[in-house]
């Protein structure tokens, strides 16, 4: 066996055999199969795909490449297909945790153009994103909320094939996204799961026929594994929130978990409202009602402050970039879009993702939109602020190319 003729016969869109897979992927894990190796592999893959076999078999070696984690008491767990402006889990999770519902997180960084919970959380100061096993579980039987990175220890193959994805094109392939996905769930040891599958031109799947097959997918891969799973299907044309970027995504989240109502609040109340319906055996439209009062209340911002506080970070000290460009509108008219994928390719080029596996991010800058889809603006009318750290970068019409008004 070897890995040219696994890539070749990949290539012909043939099925891999668990060993080959096997052979393959943690041959790369174990530096045996070079980078460029597995990311022709991996191309492939993304051109031709995985049957769901293969998707299983693939999940499983993710899992049984490192720890898996067993809680005292049933944890619920939620996670986004990646998308722009998308904050849902740094509101779900306090909601969650006020209600005694305890979450065991453990969250991933930027892939492509989307943005990452781990990176978000480091734009706080102090923010422990990696806790020892005997911490983490402590800190979820305490204070019922720890969200942490992927470690070594758990699903270690798949963290390394999610760092080589983000940077060679490969990301959008169902089979490596449920892998991943479902892999890190497994793994986390979470009872009560809702998948949250973004559609449209900021995410990896494009279309709501891919959606419902990714959802078929995971649901499957959750029954071989003895788990049953939710998933919902929302909208990812436009960002999710008002702000792109890591510190500024953290603030609006902030804002949110003080009332503030919009698309961000929406999609937050309906993915916790699955999820505390499914640990409380009851019905959505009740959860839902829950879900709002911890808002409402304060609840989960107070629980929120108490979970930063309590793994290290200092909201106080977070810093979002004063150095600040204005898009003008250039005529009068309407609003009829916000492309996200403008919106996640301008984050990055400002420098708040990733454009290759060893790019640094910075956290302070990012976008913050001001005008939204159906507003009316004037010629000269600001639609949105960029938050820089270098009043001199290059930015071309194209860069700025994120409304679209008639």
């Amino acid at each position: 066996m070897n890995i040219i003729d696994i890539i070749t016969k990949k290539k012909r869109k043939e099925e891999l055999t668990f060993d080959e897979l096997d052979f393959a992927f943690n041959g790369y894990l174990k530096g045996e199969v070079p980078d460029y190796q597995m990311s022709s592999l991996l191309m492939a893959i993304t051109i031709n795909g995985l049957t769901l076999k293969e998707t299983i078999n693939l999940t499983e070696l993710f899992i049984k490449s490192g720890k898996c984690f067993e809680f005292e008491k049933k944890t619920a767990d939620k996670h986004s297909t990646g998308g722009v402006g998308d904050t849902v889990t740094l509101v779900v999770m306090p909601i969650l945790a006020s209600l005694n519902i305890p979450v065991g997180k453990m969250s991933g960084r930027g892939l492509g153009i989307t943005g990452g919970t781990v990176d978000k959380l480091e734009a706080i100061p102090g923010y422990k994103v990696k806790l020892s096993e005997k911490a983490f579980y402590e800190q979820v039987k305490k204070i019922s909320i720890a969200v942490i990175a992927q470690s070594e220890e758990v699903v270690p193959l798949d963290k390394a094939i999610y760092a080589l994805r983000d940077v060679t094109g490969t990301v959008d392939s169902m089979g490596l996204i449920a892998s991943s996905i479902m892999s890190k769930k497994i793994a986390c040891g979470a009872n009560y799961i809702v998948i949250d599958i973004k559609v449209g031109e900021g995410a990896f799947i494009k279309t709501k026929a891919e959606a419902k097959e990714l959802s078929s997918w995971m649901k499957k891969i959750g029954k071989h594994f003895g788990m049953g799973i939710e998933t919902l299907i929302t909208s990812m044309d436009a960002p999710l929130g008002s702000s792109i970027g890591n510190a500024l995504e953290v603030a609006e989240a902030i804002e949110v978990l003080k009332g503030k109502e919009g698309k961000l609040y929406d999609v937050s109340v309906e993915v916790a409202s699955h999820l505390i319906a499914l640990a409380k055996n009851m019905e959505v439209k009740d959860a839902e009602i829950l879900a709002k009062n911890a808002l409402q209340k304060k609840t989960a911002l107070k629980t929120f402050e108490k979970w930063i506080k309590t793994q290290g970070g200092n909201l106080s000290e977070m810093k979002i970039s004063d150095k600040l460009i204005d898009i003008h509108s250039n005529i009068d008219g309407t609003i009829q879009k916000i492309s996200a994928l403008n919106c996640g390719k301008l984050a990055i080029k400002l420098g708040a993702g990733r454009e290759n596996k060893n790019s640094k991010i910075d956290y302070s800058v990012g976008i913050k939109l001001l005008k939204h889809e159906g507003d009316t603006v004037k010629k000269g009318d600001v639609l949105a602020e960029l938050y820089v750290n270098d009043y001199d970068i290059e930015l071309t019409d194209e860069d700025l190319k994120l409304f679209v008004i008639k």
